[in-house]
Protein backbone atom coordinates (compact mmCIF):
# COMPACT_ATOMS: atom_id res chain seq x y z
CA UNK A 1 0.00 0.00 0.00
CA UNK A 2 1.69 3.41 -1.13
CA UNK A 3 0.31 6.39 1.31
CA UNK A 4 0.41 10.00 0.18
CA UNK A 5 -0.39 13.02 2.51
CA UNK A 6 -2.73 15.10 1.07
CA UNK A 7 -5.09 18.05 2.38
CA UNK A 8 -8.70 17.72 1.23
CA UNK A 9 -11.29 20.54 0.58
CA UNK A 10 -13.93 20.66 2.95
CA UNK A 11 -16.95 18.16 2.07
CA UNK A 12 -20.83 18.90 2.61
CA UNK A 13 -22.59 16.15 0.00
CA UNK A 14 -24.91 13.92 1.95
CA UNK A 15 -23.43 10.88 3.42
CA UNK A 16 -24.77 8.91 0.85
CA UNK A 17 -22.90 10.30 -1.85
CA UNK A 18 -20.19 8.22 -2.96
CA UNK A 19 -18.10 9.09 -5.80
CA UNK A 20 -14.63 8.23 -7.20
CA UNK A 21 -11.43 10.22 -8.82
CA UNK A 22 -8.52 8.27 -10.73
CA UNK A 23 -5.22 9.50 -10.52
CA UNK A 24 -2.18 7.51 -12.49
CA UNK A 25 0.98 6.96 -10.42
CA UNK A 26 3.60 5.52 -13.26
CA UNK A 27 2.34 1.58 -13.22
CA UNK A 28 -0.23 1.96 -10.46
CA UNK A 29 -3.62 3.29 -10.82
CA UNK A 30 -4.86 5.22 -7.77
CA UNK A 31 -8.64 5.89 -6.81
CA UNK A 32 -9.55 8.36 -4.01
CA UNK A 33 -12.48 7.14 -2.54
CA UNK A 34 -14.58 10.23 -1.18
CA UNK A 35 -17.70 10.64 1.00
CA UNK A 36 -18.46 13.06 3.91
CA UNK A 37 -15.79 12.15 7.31
CA UNK A 38 -14.72 9.07 5.03
CA UNK A 39 -11.39 10.11 3.07
CA UNK A 40 -8.53 7.77 2.28
CA UNK A 41 -6.40 6.51 -0.71
CA UNK A 42 -6.77 2.73 -2.50
CA UNK A 43 -3.90 2.14 -4.82
CA UNK A 44 -4.06 -1.24 -7.36
CA UNK A 45 -1.27 -1.87 -9.21
CA UNK A 46 -3.39 -3.76 -12.49
CA UNK A 47 -2.62 -7.43 -11.21
CA UNK A 48 -4.68 -6.57 -8.15
CA UNK A 49 -7.53 -4.44 -9.64
CA UNK A 50 -8.08 -7.45 -12.13
CA UNK A 51 -8.37 -9.85 -9.17
CA UNK A 52 -10.49 -7.92 -7.35
CA UNK A 53 -13.06 -7.64 -10.17
CA UNK A 54 -12.50 -11.18 -10.89
CA UNK A 55 -12.85 -12.14 -7.52
CA UNK A 56 -16.39 -10.12 -7.15
CA UNK A 57 -19.01 -11.60 -6.43
CA UNK A 58 -21.63 -8.73 -6.73
CA UNK A 59 -21.20 -5.19 -7.72
CA UNK A 60 -19.78 -3.74 -4.45
CA UNK A 61 -17.86 -0.64 -4.10
CA UNK A 62 -13.94 -2.47 -4.11
CA UNK A 63 -15.32 -4.15 -7.31
CA UNK A 64 -16.71 -1.02 -8.99
CA UNK A 65 -13.13 1.03 -7.36
CA UNK A 66 -11.11 -2.08 -8.94
CA UNK A 67 -12.99 -1.89 -12.50
CA UNK A 68 -12.52 1.46 -12.68
CA UNK A 69 -8.40 0.89 -11.83
CA UNK A 70 -8.19 -1.64 -14.76
CA UNK A 71 -9.99 0.72 -17.28
CA UNK A 72 -8.10 3.65 -16.72
CA UNK A 73 -4.48 1.83 -15.87
CA UNK A 74 -2.14 3.27 -18.22
CA UNK A 75 -0.67 -0.52 -18.76
CA UNK A 76 -4.41 -2.36 -19.45
CA UNK A 77 -3.89 -4.41 -22.19
CA UNK A 78 -6.98 -4.78 -24.78
CA UNK A 79 -7.50 -8.02 -23.50
CA UNK A 80 -7.75 -6.86 -19.83
CA UNK A 81 -10.41 -4.13 -20.79
CA UNK A 82 -12.13 -6.71 -22.62
CA UNK A 83 -12.14 -9.39 -19.60
CA UNK A 84 -12.93 -6.42 -17.24
CA UNK A 85 -15.76 -5.59 -18.98
CA UNK A 86 -17.04 -9.08 -19.37
CA UNK A 87 -17.20 -9.59 -15.55
CA UNK A 88 -18.92 -6.46 -15.50
CA UNK A 89 -21.09 -7.11 -18.00
CA UNK A 90 -21.88 -10.53 -15.41
CA UNK A 91 -22.14 -8.59 -12.20
CA UNK A 92 -24.49 -6.07 -13.76
CA UNK A 93 -26.94 -9.28 -14.77
CA UNK A 94 -26.55 -11.28 -12.20
CA UNK A 95 -28.68 -10.15 -9.93
CA UNK A 96 -29.87 -6.95 -11.60
CA UNK A 97 -28.80 -4.40 -9.52
CA UNK A 98 -30.82 -2.45 -6.96
CA UNK A 99 -31.53 1.49 -7.72
CA UNK A 100 -28.77 2.11 -5.03
CA UNK A 101 -26.18 0.26 -6.78
CA UNK A 102 -26.85 1.97 -9.74
CA UNK A 103 -26.63 5.52 -8.01
CA UNK A 104 -23.38 4.44 -6.70
CA UNK A 105 -22.16 3.55 -10.67
CA UNK A 106 -23.11 6.85 -11.98
CA UNK A 107 -22.02 8.66 -9.32
CA UNK A 108 -18.54 7.46 -9.97
CA UNK A 109 -15.79 7.99 -11.88
CA UNK A 110 -17.20 5.01 -13.74
CA UNK A 111 -18.99 7.29 -16.85
CA UNK A 112 -15.54 9.11 -17.70
CA UNK A 113 -13.74 6.10 -17.45
CA UNK A 114 -16.02 4.04 -19.80
CA UNK A 115 -15.84 7.25 -22.42
CA UNK A 116 -11.79 7.18 -22.49
CA UNK A 117 -12.18 3.22 -22.99
CA UNK A 118 -14.33 3.64 -25.97
CA UNK A 119 -12.54 6.79 -27.88
CA UNK A 120 -9.24 4.44 -26.96
CA UNK A 121 -10.89 1.45 -28.34
CA UNK A 122 -13.59 2.38 -31.25
CA UNK A 123 -12.08 -0.02 -33.52
CA UNK A 124 -12.11 -2.90 -31.53
CA UNK A 125 -15.67 -4.08 -31.99
CA UNK A 126 -16.14 -6.32 -28.90
CA UNK A 127 -14.42 -4.06 -26.21
CA UNK A 128 -17.72 -1.71 -27.86
CA UNK A 129 -20.15 -4.02 -27.82
CA UNK A 130 -19.12 -4.89 -24.16
CA UNK A 131 -18.90 -1.09 -23.35
CA UNK A 132 -22.05 -0.46 -24.92
CA UNK A 133 -23.71 -3.32 -22.74
CA UNK A 134 -21.90 -2.13 -19.59
CA UNK A 135 -23.41 1.77 -20.29
CA UNK A 136 -26.64 0.77 -20.99
CA UNK A 137 -26.88 -2.26 -18.03
CA UNK A 138 -25.96 1.09 -15.37
CA UNK A 139 -28.19 3.72 -16.64
CA UNK A 140 -31.25 1.91 -15.89
CA UNK A 141 -32.59 5.45 -14.36
CA UNK A 142 -32.96 8.54 -15.68
CA UNK A 143 -30.76 10.09 -13.29
CA UNK A 144 -28.09 7.43 -14.30
CA UNK A 145 -28.48 7.88 -17.71
CA UNK A 146 -28.39 11.49 -17.06
CA UNK A 147 -24.80 11.15 -15.72
CA UNK A 148 -23.74 8.68 -18.39
CA UNK A 149 -24.69 11.29 -21.01
CA UNK A 150 -23.00 14.20 -19.12
CA UNK A 151 -19.71 12.33 -19.24
CA UNK A 152 -19.79 12.57 -23.01
CA UNK A 153 -21.45 8.85 -23.60
CA UNK A 154 -23.82 10.16 -26.47
CA UNK A 155 -20.93 11.86 -28.60
CA UNK A 156 -19.09 8.37 -28.22
CA UNK A 157 -22.28 6.58 -29.96
CA UNK A 158 -22.64 8.60 -32.55
CA UNK A 159 -19.29 8.15 -33.21
CA UNK A 160 -19.01 5.04 -33.28
CA UNK A 161 -22.25 4.73 -35.53
CA UNK A 162 -20.27 7.03 -38.32
CA UNK A 163 -16.77 4.91 -37.68
CA UNK A 164 -19.20 1.50 -38.54
CA UNK A 165 -22.08 2.49 -40.96
CA UNK A 166 -22.23 -0.85 -42.61
CA UNK A 167 -21.96 -2.92 -39.55
CA UNK A 168 -25.58 -4.38 -38.47
CA UNK A 169 -24.10 -5.37 -35.37
CA UNK A 170 -22.57 -2.62 -34.16
CA UNK A 171 -25.59 -0.29 -35.07
CA UNK A 172 -27.53 -2.73 -33.11
CA UNK A 173 -25.90 -2.20 -30.10
CA UNK A 174 -25.44 1.67 -30.79
CA UNK A 175 -28.77 1.58 -30.65
CA UNK A 176 -29.56 -0.08 -27.92
CA UNK A 177 -27.59 2.18 -25.95
CA UNK A 178 -28.78 5.49 -27.64
CA UNK A 179 -32.09 4.18 -26.19
CA UNK A 180 -30.90 4.42 -22.76
CA UNK A 181 -29.33 7.56 -23.01
CA UNK A 182 -32.50 9.22 -24.90
CA UNK A 183 -34.37 8.72 -21.42
CA UNK A 184 -32.30 11.77 -20.41
CA UNK A 185 -34.41 14.65 -22.14
CA UNK A 186 -31.92 16.93 -22.37
CA UNK A 187 -29.18 14.63 -23.77
CA UNK A 188 -32.20 13.70 -26.02
CA UNK A 189 -32.42 17.34 -27.79
CA UNK A 190 -28.55 17.44 -28.07
CA UNK A 191 -28.43 13.97 -29.75
CA UNK A 192 -31.40 16.07 -32.20
CA UNK A 193 -29.28 19.25 -32.93
CA UNK A 194 -25.93 16.61 -33.18
CA UNK A 195 -27.55 14.74 -36.29
CA UNK A 196 -28.86 11.33 -34.63
CA UNK A 197 -31.68 11.56 -36.58
CA UNK A 198 -30.12 10.85 -39.58
CA UNK A 199 -27.29 8.39 -38.31
CA UNK A 200 -31.16 6.64 -37.15
CA UNK A 201 -32.46 6.76 -40.25
CA UNK A 202 -29.45 5.06 -41.96
CA UNK A 203 -29.70 2.15 -39.20
CA UNK A 204 -32.76 1.35 -40.12
CA UNK A 205 -32.42 1.71 -43.24
CA UNK A 206 -29.60 -0.63 -43.26
CA UNK A 207 -31.13 -3.84 -41.64
CA UNK A 208 -34.94 -4.72 -41.07
CA UNK A 209 -33.64 -6.94 -38.32
CA UNK A 210 -36.10 -6.86 -35.44
CA UNK A 211 -34.05 -5.41 -32.91
CA UNK A 212 -32.40 -2.32 -35.32
CA UNK A 213 -36.29 -1.92 -36.35
CA UNK A 214 -37.15 -1.48 -32.81
CA UNK A 215 -34.73 0.62 -31.33
CA UNK A 216 -34.47 2.87 -34.02
CA UNK A 217 -38.07 3.51 -33.97
CA UNK A 218 -38.22 3.92 -30.17
CA UNK A 219 -35.09 6.77 -30.41
CA UNK A 220 -36.73 8.39 -33.03
CA UNK A 221 -39.52 8.62 -30.72
CA UNK A 222 -37.64 9.85 -27.36
CA UNK A 223 -35.79 12.52 -30.11
CA UNK A 224 -39.20 13.94 -31.26
CA UNK A 225 -40.82 13.93 -28.01
CA UNK A 226 -37.86 15.61 -26.09
CA UNK A 227 -38.67 18.15 -29.01
CA UNK A 228 -41.67 18.81 -28.99
CA UNK A 229 -41.66 22.60 -27.53
CA UNK A 230 -38.84 22.99 -30.13
CA UNK A 231 -40.89 25.36 -33.42
CA UNK A 232 -37.62 25.65 -35.49
CA UNK A 233 -37.16 22.12 -35.03
CA UNK A 234 -41.03 20.97 -36.30
CA UNK A 235 -41.31 23.63 -38.86
CA UNK A 236 -37.28 23.49 -40.50
CA UNK A 237 -35.20 21.14 -39.22
CA UNK A 238 -37.53 18.15 -39.82
CA UNK A 239 -38.55 18.99 -43.14
CA UNK A 240 -36.23 17.05 -44.84
CA UNK A 241 -36.51 14.13 -42.53
CA UNK A 242 -40.33 13.84 -42.21
CA UNK A 243 -40.38 11.51 -44.91
CA UNK A 244 -37.62 9.67 -44.40
CA UNK A 245 -39.65 8.90 -40.52
CA UNK A 246 -42.70 8.02 -42.12
CA UNK A 247 -41.65 5.40 -44.77
CA UNK A 248 -39.06 4.08 -42.22
CA UNK A 249 -42.08 3.53 -39.90
CA UNK A 250 -44.35 2.13 -42.13
CA UNK A 251 -41.75 -0.01 -43.80
CA UNK A 252 -41.12 -1.27 -39.86
CA UNK A 253 -44.64 -2.03 -39.46
CA UNK A 254 -44.82 -4.12 -42.98
CA UNK A 255 -41.61 -6.58 -42.09
CA UNK A 256 -43.37 -7.16 -38.23
CA UNK A 257 -47.36 -7.32 -38.83
CA UNK A 258 -47.57 -10.16 -36.16
CA UNK A 259 -45.00 -7.97 -33.48
CA UNK A 260 -47.51 -5.76 -31.43
CA UNK A 261 -44.61 -4.13 -29.38
CA UNK A 262 -42.36 -2.96 -32.65
CA UNK A 263 -45.73 -2.26 -34.17
CA UNK A 264 -47.18 -0.21 -31.14
CA UNK A 265 -43.17 1.75 -31.43
CA UNK A 266 -43.91 2.49 -35.10
CA UNK A 267 -47.60 4.05 -34.73
CA UNK A 268 -46.24 6.16 -31.60
CA UNK A 269 -43.33 7.18 -34.06
CA UNK A 270 -45.95 7.94 -37.19
CA UNK A 271 -48.17 10.03 -34.83
CA UNK A 272 -45.59 12.77 -34.90
CA UNK A 273 -45.16 12.95 -38.50
CA UNK A 274 -48.44 11.96 -39.69
CA UNK A 275 -51.21 14.91 -39.14
CA UNK A 276 -54.08 12.76 -37.37
CA UNK A 277 -52.47 9.32 -37.27
CA UNK A 278 -54.79 6.26 -36.70
CA UNK A 279 -57.48 8.60 -35.44
CA UNK A 280 -59.84 8.74 -38.22
CA UNK A 281 -61.63 4.75 -39.35
CA UNK A 282 -60.77 3.59 -42.84
CA UNK A 283 -63.80 3.69 -44.85
CA UNK A 284 -61.94 1.24 -47.55
CA UNK A 285 -61.23 -0.98 -44.70
CA UNK A 286 -64.73 -1.37 -43.66
CA UNK A 287 -66.26 -1.59 -46.52
CA UNK A 288 -64.25 -5.38 -46.64
CA UNK A 289 -60.73 -4.15 -48.72
CA UNK A 290 -57.83 -1.86 -47.67
CA UNK A 291 -55.28 -2.06 -50.21
CA UNK A 292 -53.02 -0.31 -47.94
CA UNK A 293 -52.66 -2.96 -45.43
CA UNK A 294 -50.31 -2.15 -42.46
CA UNK A 295 -49.09 1.19 -44.17
CA UNK A 296 -52.57 2.61 -44.11
CA UNK A 297 -52.60 5.90 -41.77
CA UNK A 298 -56.16 5.32 -41.27
CA UNK A 299 -57.57 2.83 -38.38
CA UNK A 300 -58.59 -0.49 -38.75
CA UNK A 301 -61.17 -1.20 -36.58
CA UNK A 302 -61.50 0.26 -33.42
CA UNK A 303 -58.49 -1.39 -32.04
CA UNK A 304 -56.33 0.60 -34.26
CA UNK A 305 -58.03 3.92 -33.07
CA UNK A 306 -55.44 6.30 -31.87
CA UNK A 307 -56.64 9.74 -29.46
CA UNK A 308 -58.96 8.84 -26.71
CA UNK A 309 -59.73 5.31 -27.52
CA UNK A 310 -56.26 3.74 -26.67
CA UNK A 311 -52.96 3.14 -28.54
CA UNK A 312 -53.15 1.24 -32.18
CA UNK A 313 -51.47 -2.21 -31.83
CA UNK A 314 -50.64 -1.81 -35.82
CA UNK A 315 -53.67 -4.43 -36.73
CA UNK A 316 -53.90 -3.12 -39.92
CA UNK A 317 -54.78 -6.22 -42.11
CA UNK A 318 -56.01 -5.90 -45.88
CA UNK A 319 -59.24 -7.31 -45.13
CA UNK A 320 -62.11 -6.44 -41.95
CA UNK A 321 -62.24 -10.35 -41.36
CA UNK A 322 -58.50 -10.77 -41.56
CA UNK A 323 -58.12 -8.00 -38.70
CA UNK A 324 -61.28 -8.75 -36.20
Amino acid sequence: MIHHEQHFPSCSPPKSTIWLQREDLSSFAAVQLRSCGDRRWMTFSLKMAMKGIQDAASLSEHALRCAIAVLDHQEAKADDIEDCLLKFNRLLSNPVPSSKVIDMIASSNFPSSIVRVMRRHKENLPILALACQCVAGSASTTDAATSFARAGVLDEVLNVMDSHKTHGGVQNVALFLLRTILKDGTAARQAVQNGAIARVLAALNLSMGREIQYGGLVSLRQMMDASRQNRYFWQESLKTQRAQIQEAGLQAKVHHQSDAALCEAADDTLAFVIPRFKEVPCWHWQSGWCKMGPKCTYAHGQEDLRGGHGKAYGKGGYRRNAAE
